[in-house]
């Protein structure tokens, strides 16, 4: 109850009232539920002014100028005040900075200014960020520029993404569309589909006269249809590789992975794959609902290695329940045994919709400072022994205001991550659950189209969907 809000109040102090407050680890309630934190606001006279009432009725207010800087400044004052009620270091080492993409400001504020260091001292200035955090994105976006570059050929250039909404059981801290594999009665019907969906999407590519530099197949857990079904998939997908090109497929559990699979891969160009273990402690493993050992991943990384040049990625998440600094350590010992190409540190980002939102187990979740020294120890150590970030990105709710960071060893980053994070490529996708943006340089405005996530929705107004896209296509292209 303590962490639910209620906000009353004009649309545009309400969206930055709804970042901040999701900032500060509050969630908004859904009717009926009870609310710890009232906010109500109003605009003036050219001002606005916001009051806060607590959970012991304490009130505060707020005022500024009823504009965009008078809402980022309220803003601020808001996620300061909030992390330090609720007994929290007043303002975090990424200051008052809300937003999933940290470095997509970086880059902008870059190109405006000219000068990497001039765009850190902004930030630094505007936002209360931490050096360290300024260091981290600094670094980041030197490494990206290549890929952000524009040329004459850039609104030409796409990166596709492949959905494939199931998996074979829910992790507990998920909450991404998705369902059960097992449970879904028209699998025949969704591989038809999303092949129809793949097949339209290459013609557009011949007809548009398009290059494709980077695919990526998500989920979900695309692994987890059975044989048939992921070849046609992959299949699928494969029609709009480009020689030469990144074609990642996230195998994320290795209870879902098959020598079979494995080599409907490499037939199809894949050259990537995601092997996911998010932590290597079996008891960690199953309070979370993953329905494999760690040993599992093992026995599939051994085998990738010994049969496939493949580059890999391996996803761990810092702040899961019954987690210790010393089970960080022992994955990044894993980590230096076996070196894979990139490795990603997620920060446990508690999501209303997930299970673990509303299981005991949130007794069980390590501190927020803990967390935060579980993710600098594994930044340190992974530079340590080579590694490099390469992208960044955060969400809301995430344990302490942290980030996700993955990290290359050099020569390998993983370019649809920085296409995706950094939005200045247009990504058309195919499947349910998800998004096509179509961007344009300089402006890099986006022109939108969404799936739905039902996937029966998505297999029943497929060419109602299709045609959208078509003529997203035409606006686009044609302009």
């Amino acid at each position: 109850m303590h962490n639910k809000y209620h906000y009353e109040g004009p649309l545009p102090l309400g969206s930055v009232v709804a970042h901040n407050c999701a900032g500060a680890g509050l969630f908004v309630a859904t009717h009926g539920e009870e609310v710890a934190w009232r906010l109500t606001g109003s605009e003036e006279n050219g001002f606005y002014t916001l009051c806060i009432v607590g959970p012991n009725q304490q009130t505060k207010r707020f005022s500024s100028e009823a504009t965009a800087e008078g809402r980022r400044i309220i803003g601020r004052d808001v996620l300061y005040y909030l992390r330090e009620a609720q007994g929290f270091i007043r303002v975090g080492k990424w200051g008052s900075l809300v937003g999933v993409r940290p470095t997509k400001l970086f880059h902008k504020l870059w190109d405006e200014t000219g000068k990497a260091g001039v765009a850190a001292q902004i930030l630094r200035d505007r936002y209360d960020i931490s050096l360290e955090k300024l260091s981290i994105l600094q670094s980041i976006t030197e490494l990206q520029r290549p890929w952000v570059a524009v040329d004459e050929e850039s609104n030409r250039r796409i990166s596709v993404y492949g959905g494939i909404p199931f998996c074979e059981s829910h992790c507990t801290y998920c909450s991404f569309p998705f369902g059960l594999v097992q449970q879904y009665n028209r699998l025949d019907e969704f591989v038809q589909a999303f092949v129809q969906d793949a097949s339209q999407l290459a013609a557009l590519q011949r007809e548009f006269n398009l290059s494709v530099d980077s695919l990526y197949m998500g989920g979900g857990t695309p692994t987890s249809l059975n044989h048939e079904a992921f070849e046609k998939v992959v299949e699928a997908l494969a029609m709009l590789r480009m020689e030469g090109k990144e074609f990642t497929v996230e195998a994320g559990r290795p209870d879902s992975v098959t020598p079979e699979k494995i080599d409907t891969m490499l037939r199809h160009g894949v050259n990537r794959m995601s092997i996911n273990p998010q932590s290597m402690q079996d008891h960690i493993l199953k309070a979370v609902g993953r329905a494999h050992t760690a040993g599992a991943v093992v026995d599939l990384y051994d085998y990738v290695r010994e049969h496939t040049s493949l580059a890999i990625n391996m996803d761990f998440i810092a702040g899961l329940p019954q987690q210790t600094m010393s089970d960080m350590q022992e994955n990044m010992k894993f980590i230096c045994r076996t070196m894979p190409e990139n490795v990603t540190i997620h920060t446990l980002a508690l999501k209303k919709g997930s299970p673990l939102y509303d299981m005991r187990e949130t007794a069980l979740l390590p501190e927020e400072e803990q967390v935060e020294e579980m993710v600098s120890y594994a930044g340190e150590y992974l530079r340590k022994i080579g590694y490099v970030p390469y992208y960044l990105y955060r969400q809301k709710y995430m344990t302490g205001q942290m980030e996700n960071i993955g990290y290359t060893l050099p020569g390998y980053a993983c370019e649809y991550n920085i296409r995706i994070m950094e939005e200045r490529q247009t990504i058309v996708a195919v499947g349910p659950g998800s998004s096509s943006k179509w961007m344009r340089a300089p402006e890099f405005r986006q022109l939108q189209l969404h799936t739905p996530k039902d996937v029966s929705v998505y297999i029943d107004t497929l060419d109602t969907l299709l045609a959208k896209r078509r003529e997203r296509c035409e606006q686009f292209w044609e302009a």
